[in-house]
């Protein structure tokens, strides 16, 4: 993780750096389903368009930290509510 926050900050590489916002994210929505932060990356890394991965690590961060938190995720709120997998196991949402 470390050394691709280090590519991508430093270098302007697009790599995916899967911390706990991100590995929750992606397997919510569907993006990035995997048991590990690296079956997690490698799905991102397909899902993503080239054009859009310089920054989705940073964005997907932002997403995780602020409105799909771990403990009450925030989808009223979401604007991607629409394409993702887990307002369906919600009730209510």
């Amino acid at each position: 993780k470390t050394a691709n926050v280090v590519l991508n900050i430093a270098f302007d590489l697009p790599t995916i750096a899967v911390d706990t916002h991100l590995f929750r994210v992606g397997n919510r929505t569907g993006l990035g389903v995997g048991k590990t932060p690296l079956e997690v990356e490698k799905a991102l890394e397909k899902a993503i368009p080239d054009k859009y991965k310089l920054h989705a690590h940073h964005w997907l961060i932002l997403h995780g930290r602020y409105i799909c938190k771990a403990r009450a995720p925030e989808c009223p709120n979401c604007l991607i509510r629409d394409l993702c997998d887990y307002r369906e196991k919600r009730v209510g949402v």
